[in-house]
């Protein structure tokens, strides 16, 4: 844990971090009600979209994943395996490590993961400029 911040703090440092902190849950909550309407459960479309959004030049493991979405590794296999039998993500093994399985979306998940990215994309940009201001007050 760091030390506290030294300096006196104000009634409005308090209120401008209570409603950027309120922004965010507002966010997070309409994405897993967004979620929930495509019949996903919020961890399943948080997987499909570290799966689709996964920079590396070969689909992730679940080594990756279970890093991105900052979970233990038995917890990300096990969310895979639900989003695997939901017919939403494939696991393949690695054909030189047979150890690592890869995390591979499938056509009804990559279907699923583009309806919820357009309404996460069209809230985000109601947000923005919400949260612009509050990131600019902030700094």
């Amino acid at each position: 844990m760091t030390s506290a911040p030294t300096g006196d703090l104000s009634d409005g440092d308090y209120e401008r971090l209570a409603t950027f902190r309120h922004a965010l849950r507002v966010f997070i909550r309409f994405s897993e009600e967004a979620a929930r309407a495509e019949g996903v459960t919020p961890a399943q479309h948080q997987l499909m979209l570290a799966v689709r959004g996964w920079p590396g030049p070969t689909d992730p493991t679940l080594s990756d994943v279970a890093d991105f979405l900052q979970l233990r590794l038995n917890s990300a296999g096990e969310l895979a395996r639900r989003a695997e039998a939901a017919g939403l993500v494939r696991l393949v093994n690695d054909r030189d490590d047979h150890r690592k399985q890869h995390v591979v979306l499938t056509k009804a998940g990559a279907e699923k993961l583009r309806d919820l990215t357009v309404l996460h994309r069209d809230e985000l940009k109601r947000f923005r400029s919400h949260l612009s201001d509050l990131l600019d007050v902030l700094a």
